[in-house]
């Protein structure tokens, strides 16, 4: 099993990244958590990966930190959560923000998220309260990317990254229009679709 990745970072986007590891490029699937910690392309980099094998598919999750790593392993192992589900909720919210709801039982957080409705949200909280991590708080990361897309690219990449994370492409627009409609200026990728995510 592939466990973690050690190269050049070749390519990046908000659901994806590829890493050149000695002339081979491994492109593995990442939260907007992960996403607003890479460094800028070409840079070396380390990535922590879980490698999700089943008889019909064959995906790497790659990941900044071993803590987060350690929360998507207990998400999957929750009954209904696959991996696509459980990287839309670490990118609907930072790591320790989902370990402050679980074990204080905030449904409510949990079902803002796209996606997961009340049932799935108690299970969660149910069968993670006694496991998540103690409290080392994950701060939301600077983004070291420093540059910044026009309103029309974001808005574009926004929705091409919702669409990754298992919205379809109907509703993905919509969403991000509606942040836009709502907020008005001028917002991030990484902002336009945390907040899309949490959009009913």
């Amino acid at each position: 099993m592939i466990t973690h990745l050690r190269g050049k970072l070749v390519e990046k986007a908000p659901t994806t990244a590829v890493v050149d590891v000695n002339g081979v490029g491994y492109k593995v699937a990442i939260s907007l958590v992960t996403y607003e910690k890479l460094p800028l392309v070409d840079a070396d980099i380390l990535v922590f990966t879980h490698h999700y094998v089943r008889e019909d598919r064959m995906d790497l999750f790659g990941f900044a930190d071993k803590g987060e790593r350690e929360v998507f392993e207990l998400l999957i192992g929750v009954s209904g959560i696959g991996p696509n589900s459980a990287q839309t909720i670490l990118s609907g919210m930072t790591v320790d923000d989902l370990r402050q709801a679980v074990l204080h039982e905030r449904v409510g957080e949990l079902t803002a998220i796209k996606g997961i409705g009340r049932k799935t949200a108690e299970r969660l909280v149910i069968e993670l309260r006694d496991k998540m991590p103690p409290g080392e708080a994950v701060a939301g990361a600077e983004n070291t990317e420093g540059e910044k897309d026009g309103q029309a690219g974001a808005v574009e990449e926004a929705v091409l990254a919702l669409v990754a994370l298992g919205l379809p492409s109907p509703a993905a627009r919509q969403s991000v229009n509606k942040v836009v409609a709502k907020n008005g200026e001028f917002q991030s990728v990484q902002q336009l679709i945390k907040q899309a995510l949490k959009e009913r």
